[in-house]
């Protein structure tokens, strides 16, 4: 994808944003007045440039614009390369997110489970309880025959990546075999029985864990091996399953998530940024579902200008807030002075909350002036100021520390923590001449001040 024009007015920490900033796609929130002049360039090739600061250009293409993009066509900055020597497949055994560690992450199941026991560690109030499902038992499913008396699915799949690779030359037929490819895959993790010994000890250690079937809810969420690594931010690219209730209607959760990394759309991604696709292991965190009355994201670091020392937070009322793209209040807090500074109302009507039997329904939200407050705030920034601390791991393919994007809730005035991965830009993004030097009338403005108490000139026409 090249770039993003959504109508609407979305918010700065969705998911897509996040994932559009690490990959380097501009991405643009239009506002419907817009639209008119936008059609007007309908059918054209067109160029968007989007700067660190948010000025927009949107232009038609033409010849003036080749040495611009010969100038930075240069070798892609991301590339998905996990550890093969780190990698256990033979741990089997259904772990509490209590046991898991950091270093866990990439080895027995992937950087969700591994970093939330990490947080668990630190801030066991904060992380709701929580099960994995490590890589080994994924790999073990891929060993039935893909059909009786056939091979392994693994040797099968295997030899369908050889075959995609050899077409590379002729991309219709490609794209046939492609798709075949993908809906055989996901067709037959879905049906698959991973055995009466899997059910039974999965149960056990589900009702150890969260207690006796039916009183819980959990969110059955993707943690693959190929996320949150070093240069790439895995944000909002692998399925959850949200507020699942009843084992069986678990175990149906768990093949859909086991499935999902051969979707069209995960698929096209691992091939255009990692090496070795076949090399896609799935674990599988179960996490006790949590009310939360509001919830948001957080990144420790002003996301505009990339500056430490400030917090940026975008927090709408229920369940899931902000993450799926909805109008969120958006906060810029300075962590030395305390400032907090409002860049945007929670406009969104409804907001999401959970159903007793499982799932998620929209009710209408309260409209409250603020969704956050001060108290709320102050435990916000106390824990984001102990992140780096608690999280040295947090950085870029360089090697160098790295912001935290931070998944919150909070629940009886309680902070509850869903997630933690590093925030990750475009390098090439972030230091391109043209994005930069469209935020110099920008910068030449900014320290100009203007007296809110005083009426406004009349402008001369």
């Amino acid at each position: 994808m090249a770039g993003i024009l959504t109508t609407g007015e979305g918010n700065i920490l969705s998911h897509v944003q996040l994932l559009a900033r690490n990959l380097g796609i501009p991405n643009v929130a239009v506002d419907k007045k817009w639209l008119p002049r936008i059609k007007t360039m309908e059918g054209q090739q067109v160029v968007m440039a989007v700067s660190p600061r948010g000025v927009v250009q949107l232009a038609a293409d033409g010849p003036q614009w080749d040495p611009i993009f010969e100038e930075h066509n240069g070798a892609q900055d991301i590339l998905i390369r996990p550890d093969m020597k780190k990698l256990d497949l033979d741990t089997l055994r259904f772990i509490a997110l209590d046991n898991l560690r950091a270093s866990d992450s990439g080895k027995i199941c992937g950087p969700k489970a591994a970093n939330l026991g990490e947080l668990k560690r630190f801030f066991p109030e904060a992380v709701a309880d929580g099960l994995v499902i490590p890589f080994g038992r994924f790999r073990a499913l891929l060993e039935q025959p893909i059909e009786p008396n056939g091979p392994s699915v693994l040797l099968w799949m295997q030899d369908q990546y050889k075959i995609i690779r050899r077409l590379e030359g002729d991309s219709e037929r490609q794209a046939q075999i492609t798709e075949r490819f993908l809906k055989q895959m996901q067709a037959w993790i879905i049906n698959a029985d991973p055995g009466e010994e899997f059910r039974n000890q999965l149960r056990a250690a589900m009702e150890k864990t969260f207690g006796p079937d039916g009183t819980y809810g959990v969110f059955v969420r993707s943690d693959t091996n190929v996320e949150d690594l070093p240069g790439f931010t895995g944000a909002g690219l692998n399925l959850t399953v949200p507020h699942v209730v009843g084992f069986e209607n678990i175990m149906a959760a768990v093949a859909r998530v086991w499935a999902s990394p051969f979707s069209e759309r995960a698929f096209q991604w691992r091939q255009a940024y990692m090496e070795s696709p076949q090399h896609v292991y799935a674990a599988v965190l179960l996490m006790k579902s949590v009310p939360a009355e509001k919830s948001g994201v957080l990144i420790t670091a002003d996301v505009d200008s990339g500056q430490p020392g400030r917090l940026t937070i975008a927090v709408s009322e229920g369940v899931g807030g902000a993450v799926s793209g909805q109008t969120a209040e958006e906060l810029r807090i300075d962590m030395q002075s305390g400032e907090v500074r409002l860049m945007a109302h929670a406009t969104e009507p409804f907001k999401r909350v959970l159903l007793n039997e499982g799932g998620i329904s929209k009710v209408r939200a309260s409209g409250a002036e603020a969704v956050l407050n001060e108290a709320e705030i102050k435990l916000l920034m106390e824990f984001a100021d102990s992140a780096p601390q608690r999280f040295p791991k947090l950085r870029e393919s360089q090697g160098r520390p790295v912001p935290a994007d931070i998944e919150f809730g909070f629940y009886q005035n309680r902070l509850m923590l869903f997630q933690i991965r590093p925030f990750l830009e475009s390098v090439k993004a972030r230091k391109n001449l043209l994005l930069n030097g469209l935020d110099n009338r920008l910068i030449q403005n900014h320290h100009k001040v203007v007296n809110l108490n005083e009426i406004p000139a009349m402008v001369q026409r």
